[in-house]
């Protein structure tokens, strides 16, 4: 099955409770991931700093021939509940609805229904020990918040701007492995992430360039972790993988040299 191509919606949540994350650097890059794939997307920016909306912007109104993104600022709306109702008669149609999410504690009454509306969730995690301990209490939050505990979405951590392991990361993984959460991939700390973002594109939009095609793998497999997932949320059957496909991704410091 072509899980790009397959007939569902994705609603991705991108989301963490601890500012300077990267959630705006995975929103962007995702959407640009999907918009190669020619389908539809919507890029929905809940955060006043507008960030992923700005970047919309200068992607759309580029020379470049890059497929575009509907981009919402979902964060002007006069109330949250009209911002909603807005958001899902703007983004009808779309293959892909990915939701920045600003910075707030799971108990906000804007991130109980942005969870109500999402069939996936995204969290990047940066390796600090700042980083860890903040997303620790907010995966663990998650776990136990009424809203989630009434239907269960997946939850899939990336690493973010890790370029060696460490024992913070380390031992960030065993609470998760611990917690049922997976962690689905790495990015790397990269200029790159920068250069793409000043442009209005995707890091899998640069093909000439050496460390954007290092980070290719990466974000394959979180796609595709978000396409089977979303599948399951919506009742579809999912052909098993072969293994080397499906796995959880590896220890870092084997990754990174893998992927060296």
């Amino acid at each position: 099955m072509d899980y790009k191509k397959a007939s569902t919606t994705r609603r991705i949540l991108v989301v963490n409770g601890k500012g300077g994350c990267g959630k705006t650097t995975v929103a962007t890059n995702l959407a640009a991931a999907y918009a190669a794939t020619e389908l539809q997307v919507a890029l929905c920016d809940y955060d006043p700093q507008a960030s992923s909306h700005y970047w919309a912007e200068t992607r759309n109104g580029s020379e470049d021939e890059r497929p575009r993104i509907s981009s919402l600022a979902s964060f002007k709306g006069p109330n949250l509940r009209e911002t909603l109702s807005f958001s899902r008669r703007a983004t009808e149609g779309c293959d892909v609805i990915i939701m920045d999410a600003p910075c707030s504690a799971v108990a906000t009454s804007q991130f109980e229904d942005l969870l109500r509306l999402c069939d996936v969730i995204v969290v990047p995690v940066m390796p600090s020990a700042i980083d860890i301990r903040a997303s620790k209490r907010f995966i663990t939050d998650l776990l136990t918040h009424r809203v989630y505990r009434a239907r269960p979405r997946p939850i899939g951590i990336v690493g973010n701007r890790i370029n060696l392991p460490s024992a913070n990361y380390e031992k960030f993984e065993q609470f998760l492995a611990c917690s049922g959460v997976s962690t689905v991939c790495h990015f790397r700390d990269t200029p790159v992430y920068s250069e793409a973002a000043d442009d209005g594109a995707g890091v899998i939009e640069m093909r000439e360039n050496r460390a954007a095609r290092k980070e290719y793998r990466a974000w394959h497999s979180l796609t595709s972790w978000i396409d089977e997932q979303t599948l399951r949320e919506q009742g579809h059957t999912v052909p098993a993988r072969p293994r080397a496909a499906g796995r959880k991704t590896q220890p870092v410091a084997n990754e990174y040299r893998d992927n060296a």
